[in-house]
């Protein structure tokens, strides 16, 4: 959605109002002028698009125990948290961005820890190596990458041909993204569980039950 800048004369109490409102919501005056009319003439921008995508992954998430918040959400960043349960309980760190603009890739998932910690990390490295391998046996022709302690999975909304005729369809995005991130998280507790035979099987009941995937 292409902008431009544009003179307007607004009163300084609006301003004012607008402002206090763009702080609560962590965004800027700009940002926040342009929601408050695109609301007004019922116009979704990117930035609503993935502020209701945010909403529907809070809404998912934060409902059980799993995760739970590590900080506000940013117009384009989504950061959660969940602990390992290994040495000094880690925190893992999840990242959704979504691309204001979506072309094939929707957005980008990031994993990492924060740990200095040489033998988690290495686990860890072992744990992507094995999830990437596993996505590409079904099927996904996505880059992951991993660098700096960070793994990096892309967003690919497609139709999954392997699903059973009864599978789940018409999922939002944000239950799309919810379901993925569960199922990897499941994963990795699987794996520092030392149960790596069940992490397939988990996989498979995932590709079966859903008609569409990321």
């Amino acid at each position: 959605m292409k902008k431009s800048v544009y003179s307007v004369v607004l009163s300084d109490e609006v301003i004012a109002k607008v402002d206090r409102i763009a702080y609560m919501n962590n965004t800027n005056r700009s940002n926040m002028i342009n929601q408050i009319l695109a609301d007004y003439v019922s116009l979704t921008t990117p930035e609503k698009r993935i502020s209701g995508i945010f909403e529907d992954l809070a809404r998912l998430l934060y409902s059980g125990e799993n995760f739970s918040e590590l900080s506000p959400p940013t117009p384009s960043v989504m950061s959660i948290r969940t602990a390992l349960s290994y040495k000094y309980n880690p925190t893992v760190r999840y990242s959704i961005e979504l691309y204001r603009e979506p072309d094939k890739e929707q957005g980008v998932i990031k994993v990492s820890t924060r740990t200095t910690n040489s033998a988690l990390l290495s686990k860890m490295l072992e744990f992507y190596n094995l999830w990437a391998q596993l996505e590409y046996n079904y099927g996904f022709l996505g880059k992951d990458s991993y660098e700096n302690g960070v793994f990096k999975r892309p967003i690919i909304h497609r139709e999954n041909p392997l699903a059973e005729r009864n599978a789940k369809k018409g999922a939002a995005a944000g239950e799309l993204i919810a379901d993925y991130i569960s199922l990897f998280d499941a994963a990795l507790k699987l794996y520092f569980s030392d149960n790596t035979d069940e992490i397939q099987p988990l996989y498979d009941d995932y590709i079966k039950n859903n008609s569409e995937i990321i």
